[in-house]
């Protein structure tokens, strides 16, 4: 450790309270902030040979209870127990130094989120499921070793460059040979993402986790909850459905789902622990037969089971045989309405919305269910009609997509859905449109944090290259920026606080999906500086790091490039 990071020596030394760019952690050295958690900080570092890694720290000190400190070591525990898994962040080493307790890791930096992944790429049903599987099988490893991960969700599930899953975050894990550090009546873990019995606050097991991991798929490839609660909701209201209530059958919303690949999921959403899955390997061997359409192991729902869980849910309005035969003449209307529906594509908005007011009037199941599994469908014909350069198309479903969500308040959908429209309205020539999407996305408090950063960015460029300054300007005044990190930084570039130059030395280090964006935000920079060299190689790499021509913001990039020529 170097002299800057102690002072004195013996028991009497003091420790620098945050860690820092060249301190040493045994033979890693840091080098950058990551990221910050509740429990630890997470640091881009190096190792002697150069090689990158991440460090995760925990510091001793005021204010940092024994129980964090305990579940920190519990993590560091748990992570030499699972070290060799291929579907597990690697962990290479963990140690204390002075008052830091430290895990070093592989490098996330080049990672991406499960929800992000689902959220900004066009992912298949046999891409999220095999992904799945995979976790399942890290699971199953860790469940051998006695360690419980307690708090699996998209965020813990990393997407490495290569397109492998990685589970992460053992941080509250329990490890079932040692005493428990959690208060008798305690929660663990995420409440959407949860088990009923950890809703109960009753001890998780094993199965537990196979339970969060049914509702982790089940949004991954419906872009909704199972339940009537979303992201957004009341604590209170999402324990409550988590306990109580019925998931909804995921093939509602997305009609690519099989009926095994259905089963396969509701089997790991049972209510009781028993009903699910033996194990994790059981689940992942029963996804890998419904992908090759052999016979699994759940338990298909009958027509029957569909109509008694229908009257257990609308008991009260369903209480005579004659409203029972009512609801089912209006469910055969709706389907025979879908498939004409899709038969007539000229006439698809309208008949979306006919659709929805049906759902309304026969209430057969939740108008919001109808609608996000409409929304969350549009938005992925429109990804394919986009990659197909077909900005239409896209646009109309996009379009279709925000009406529908904001129709039933899921601001978070209709927020990401706009997001995309508003970039296709830019393609289309469409500005003064686009500029007001982008604007309703800044002041939505529901928009998910990436998708607001991200309108705020856009916005200002398109302000900028149509010479509203004044719109930029306005803009950077009354919206508070976004926190550190490359969005905030392209920002600034743009408003001149940091050089171009500054921006292109930082984009090697940036998370790829964002460095398409960074490289456009400085391209315009030097665009507007007069500097036509700069900006003509900084717009090519925008157009390079797009993993497509017509992904965003390659098209805007090739703009700018062309008007320079």
């Amino acid at each position: 450790m170097r002299a800057e990071e102690k002072v004195g020596s013996g028991m009497d030394a003091t420790y620098r309270l945050q860690p820092g760019e060249g301190m040493r952690l045994g033979e890693y050295t840091i080098l950058d902030l990551l990221g910050r958690g509740a429990m630890s900080t997470v640091y881009l570092g190096v190792d002697t040979t150069g090689h990158e890694v991440a460090i995760k720290i925990f510091t001793e000190g005021a204010g940092m209870s024994t129980t964090l400190l305990e579940r920190f070591r519990r993590e560091a525990e748990a992570a030499k127990k699972l070290r060799r898994h291929p579907n597990i962040l690697t962990v290479y080493a963990t140690g204390k130094e002075g008052p830091y307790h430290y895990i070093v890791m592989e490098s996330i930096r080049r990672s991406k989120t499960l929800e992000v992944a689902v959220e900004t790429t066009a992912m298949s049903v046999e891409e999220i499921v095999r992904n799945i599987i995979k976790i399942a099988r890290a699971l199953h490893y860790a469940h051998a070793r006695r360690i419980v991960h307690r708090d699996v969700k998209p965020t813990n599930i990393m997407i490495d460059e290569f397109g492998e899953p990685h589970l992460a975050d053992f941080g509250v894990a329990a490890l079932t040979d040692w005493p428990s550090v959690t208060a008798s009546g305690a929660l663990t873990g995420t409440p959407l993402y949860m088990a009923p019995e950890q809703a109960a606050t009753e001890k998780p097991t094993p199965a537990s986790d196979i339970y969060s991991l049914g509702v982790v798929l089940y949004e991954a490839l419906t872009g909704v909850l199972p339940y009537e609660p979303q992201h957004g909701s009341s604590v209170k209201d999402v324990l409550r459905a988590v306990i109580h209530e019925k998931p909804r059958r995921p093939r509602l919303y997305r009609k690519e789902i099989t009926p095994d690949l259905e089963a396969v999921i509701l089997k790991a959403l049972e209510k009781q622990p028993d009903d699910r899955y033996p194990d994790a390997e059981m689940m992942a061997a029963d996804l890998e037969r419904a992908l090759a359409k052999r016979p699994v192991m759940a338990r298909h729902f009958t027509p029957f089971d569909h109509i008694r869980h229908a009257i257990r849910r609308r008991r009260q309005v369903l209480s005579t045989v004659g409203l029972i035969a009512i609801a089912a003449l209006g469910l055969n209307i709706y389907f025979r309405h879908q498939l004409n529906a899709a038969q007539y594509e000229s006439l698809l908005h309208l008949a979306r919305f006919r659709n929805a007011q049906l759902m309304n009037s026969t209430e057969l199941q939740p108008p919001d269910a109808a609608h996000a599994n409409q929304a969350w469908r549009d938005i992925r014909n429109a990804r394919t009609a986009w990659h197909a350069g077909d900005w239409d198309t896209a646009r109309n479903h996009l379009q279709s997509a925000v009406d529908f969500s904001e129709m039933t308040g899921d601001k978070r959908t209709a927020a990401i859905a706009k997001l995309e429209l508003a970039r296709i309205l830019i393609l289309l020539g469409r500005q003064s449109e686009a500029q007001r999407a982008y604007l309703e996305i800044v002041l939505n408090p529901n928009a998910p944090l990436t998708v607001s950063s991200l309108a705020q960015l856009d916005y200002v460029t398109a302000a900028l290259l149509e010479g509203d300054t004044t719109g930029a300007v306005t803009l950077f005044r009354d919206r508070p920026l976004p926190p550190d990190g490359p969005i905030r930084l392209a920002l600034l570039c743009l408003s001149g606080e940091v050089t171009a130059d500054a921006l292109m030395a930082f984009i090697p280090d940036v998370a790829e999906r964002f460095q398409n964006d960074l490289y456009l935000a400085a391209g315009v920079r030097y665009y507007l500086d007069g500097e036509k060299e700069k900006s003509t190689r900084a717009l090519r790499r925008s157009v390079e790091t797009s993993s497509h021509t017509t992904d965003w913001p390659a098209p805007v990039a090739q703009r700018i490039y062309q008007s320079m020529q």
